[in-house]
């Protein structure tokens, strides 16, 4: 009674030397990347050292920029509780002691995947999140993480049987900058209608 959905996402390896993984940038962002690291104070907040007080920092930038609130703030007490406990780091970047951009990663023994964040939308003109991203993927690599996913990839003539915007393509090709390859995973959904899965 499943269903199987081809997905696309981009995958790190990070058994390679932070050289080697620099080096798989495009040049644009790795320029980026520079220019953040000297613009924007950076801070990795993992364990007991993230409190409150600096999640819910990051959640007011992600509603001031959204321009309304998109989810509740238990769900972001979960993210809080899931860094406490190991599972999640942030990342959060400042300028003139404002926080401008952030970025919250799932980790497991193995695996890291960028899952949420916000930047000032009025400062795009200048590289936020490239150095987010970076120190991110560093960051992993440090917990011992085999592989960094980046986020799902998006092309022309797919998306989920729609037809994708320019700003979600935008949003593939930037996370596609930093390397990697891309990777394809079945995303399986059970049909569970009338309480019980359909079997054979």
């Amino acid at each position: 009674g499943a269903t199987a959905t081809p997905i696309f996402s981009q995958v790190i390896d990070l058994l390679e030397d932070e050289s080697k993984l620099f080096s798989k940038i495009r040049r644009r962002i790795k320029s980026n990347i520079n220019r953040g690291l000297r613009a924007l104070n950076l801070r990795v907040f993992s364990g007991k050292e993230l409190t409150w007080d600096y999640m819910d920092e990051f959640r007011q930038l992600h509603i001031l920029q959204s321009g309304r609130e998109t989810r509740s703030e238990a769900s972001w007490r979960r993210q809080l509780e899931m860094v406490q406990t190991g599972d999640a780091f942030l990342v959060q970047g400042h300028i003139d002691d404002e926080l401008v951009s952030s970025g919250f990663f799932i980790n497991s023994k193995t695996n890291c995947y960028y899952l949420s964040s916000a930047s000032r939308r009025d400062l795009f003109q200048q590289p936020l999140f490239h150095a987010i991203m970076w120190t991110a993927i560093l960051q992993a690599k440090k917990l011992g993480c085999r592989w960094f996913e980046v986020g799902e990839q998006i092309f022309p003539n797919y998306l989920k049987g729609q037809i994708p915007t320019k700003k979600e393509l935008d949003i593939s090709d930037f996370k596609a900058g930093f390397g990697g390859d891309t990777c394809m995973f079945l995303d399986l959904k059970l049909d569970c209608s009338g309480g019980k899965p359909n079997a054979r």
